[in-house]
């Protein structure tokens, strides 16, 4: 059916063709035929060809069936058409001679349509003084009218005209008559233009006067965003914000519209100044800040998370966040100086847990507080070896009327101090108890795989395997990525070399266990019995861990890089990679290297879990 209309839609064309004597301009139509149902598909027909034609790339054939069609229809649509199938065939001169006819004779708003077109022959012409001065003109003398500014303003940007398009903007703007600034219509032009800070002016120009369009000028701004390659339309777009936001102190949209901003760019200092300043001058802004402390501290911006929380604890005790900000606080400042390894002192720490047991006393022990009794229990058991004073506080606090999720974390953390002390069985059944209770969520997935690792730690090898391929198909992909790794760990050792298997496992625990000069004689025997292509890339990579737990961060960077140079096709050459980028970055100084670990990171092992990360870090350290 496809092929028989076409064949009758080609037959009938060249019947049109064959028949019609088409001149060179274009007479005025003198009638138009009856609307009966014969011409209504006659006509159709006849459009159908002509885009056809048009499409097709057949400009000859396309501009005679226009040409035809505004003989016997006299709509300016099939002129216009018509015309620009004249320009595309560069038959220049003949599309400005039937122009030039149509607009002496016409007193239609079609008209100044015309002369956007006549403008555009003379440019392809190369007479781009004709062309201005007929734009010129038609700015100067287009009828006040908003509808067909908007009009000619398209058919002027739709040719590239953009320049004029604005002034036409410019010049409606000030007609008090239409009462409309254009503001939205030059935006988006700017924008079309690559003058982004120009176009941000604009849709900032027509918020004030249209906050409801607060929506809408967001959704445009982001669209605007993915123009960004080198960061200059973030930069124009920020200075924009910043300035008008500045300047209108009162006016909470603007405030608003840089917070959205500012979290797009994750420039968290700018989004959080902002809803401070909120807070201060209109209040009820404590949920924001609080969801702004989670972002930057989910993005390891743990000075401006701190920050935040800090506010919210200072401003009022009798606030509605006051102890989620307390909590928040003292989980974002503790996980802050163990990253950063700053001011790690057993003076810290003791303070510190001291601290904690004070809020636990003041707030009491609940659901919201849960989280800092388990760093307190952290504290002790790993930082001060107070190891039965931490396992007495879990204990107590499993007897509490405390959520099942809130329980299953006591229980994670007080299996990990049973395996720090060497209490295997206890461990084991904790983490157990967890995997059973919550089986279907994250935390579950973790006390499957702490485990495994606690039968690999033990050298219960297929046991651990048996569990790790499991996780493989976690839904976090933390958990899958260090069970695949794990599992990968195993599963070439063994086919190595068992004996050395057990070695790495058994320095495992050591490390685990902070015991890290036991840990080096198994790694060292490691070296000097059992060293291959398989085993030696791990053993590199926990003397790493151990020199940089003790802040020997030039011999840690030495290791790292001896396994992803010696061992690029290792499993674990990615993970080496980040760790020595992030070594390099924030506790050696030498950015310039982190950025090449993160860019090798990138271009070498695009499929991996750290590429995402890498791209972030490699961003934040460029900007």
């Amino acid at each position: 059916m496809r092929l028989a209309a076409r064949l009758f839609l080609v037959f009938f064309a060249l019947m049109l063709l064959s028949t019609s004597s088409l001149k060179a301009q274009v007479p005025l139509p003198q009638h138009k035929p009856k609307n009966n149902q014969s011409a209504q598909t006659s006509r159709q027909v006849d459009e159908q060809l002509a885009y056809m034609f048009l499409n097709d790339k057949e400009y000859d054939k396309a501009a005679d069936i226009y040409q035809q069609l505004y003989v016997n229809r006299g709509y300016y649509h099939y002129f216009s058409q018509y015309v620009e199938c004249l320009i595309l065939l560069d038959k220049l001169d003949e599309a400005e001679k039937e122009l030039k006819s149509f607009i002496k004779t016409d007193n239609t708003t079609n008209k100044w349509k015309s002369n956007v077109a006549l403008a555009y022959v003379f440019l392809r012409k190369n007479e781009k003084d004709k062309s201005d001065k007929i734009l010129k003109k038609l700015i100067n003398e287009l009828p006040e009218d908003r509808n067909l500014f908007n009009q000619i303003a398209n058919g002027m940007r739709a040719k590239d005209f953009n320049e004029f398009a604005i002034m036409l903007y410019d010049r409606g703007s000030g007609v008090s008559s239409m009462n409309y600034k254009f503001f939205m219509e030059k935006a988006q032009t700017y924008q079309t233009m690559m003058n982004f800070e120009k176009a941000t002016e604009n849709y900032l120009l027509h918020l004030e006067e249209s906050p409801d369009d607060y929506d809408v000028v967001k959704s445009r701004m982001s669209f605007m965003l993915r123009y960004n390659i080198d960061d200059s339309v973030i930069d124009d777009m920020r200075f924009v914000l910043l300035k008008k936001a500045q300047d209108n102190m009162d006016n909470e949209i603007f405030a608003e519209l840089l917070v959205w901003f500012a979290l797009q760019m994750k420039d968290y200092e700018i989004a959080l100044d902002q809803e401070i300043a909120l807070d201060r001058r209109f209040g009820d802004r404590e949920y924001d800040i609080i969801y702004l402390a989670k972002i930057a501290r989910d993005n390891e911006q743990y000075d401006i998370a701190i920050k935040a929380y800090d506010y919210l604890v200072r401003k009022a005790q009798e606030g509605a966040y006051y102890e989620e900000a307390v909590v928040g606080l003292i989980e974002v400042q503790y996980q802050n100086v163990v990253s950063s390894k700053s001011g790690e002192t057993a003076e810290f720490y003791s303070e510190f847990e001291k601290r904690i047991e004070k809020e636990c006393l003041e707030l009491n022990i609940s659901d919201k507080t849960a989280p800092i009794l388990i760093i307190r229990a952290d504290i002790l058991a790993f930082r001060l070896n107070e190891i039965e004073k931490a396992i007495e506080i879990l204990e107590n606090a499993l007897n509490l009327n405390l959520s099942k999720l809130n329980k299953s974390r006591l229980k994670m953390k007080l299996a990990d101090i049973y395996l720090f002390k060497e209490e295997v069985w206890e461990a084991t059944l904790l983490y157990s108890q967890v995997d059973k209770s919550m089986k279907e969520e994250p935390i579950g997935h973790e006390a499957r795989f702490k485990n495994a690792q606690l039968r690999y730690y033990i050298g219960e090898f297929d046991w651990a395997l048996a569990v790790l391929n499991i996780l493989k198909s976690a839904t976090s992909k933390l958990i899958a990525n260090d069970a695949m790794t794990l599992s990968l760990m195993i599963t070439d050792n063994l086919e190595y070399d068992t004996v050395a298997l057990q070695r790495l496992a058994k320095a495992d625990f050591y490390i685990y266990q902070k015991r890290y000069e036991l840990a080096n004689q198994m790694l060292d025997s490691v070296n000097v019995y059992n060293p291959n292509e398989v085993s030696m890339p791990c053993l590199l990579m926990r003397k790493a861990q151990m020199a940089f737990d003790n802040n020997d961060y030039e011999m840690a960077d030495s290791l790292y890089k001896r396994v992803y140079q010696g061992y690029a096709d290792s499993y674990i050459a990615d993970e080496a990679l980040l760790k020595d980028a992030i070594l390099l970055e924030k506790f050696l100084d030498r950015k310039e290297e982190a950025m090449e670990c993160y860019a090798r990171l990138i271009d070498d092992y695009a499929s991996s879990v750290y590429v995402a990360q890498a791209r972030n870090a490699y961003r934040r350290i460029r900007n």
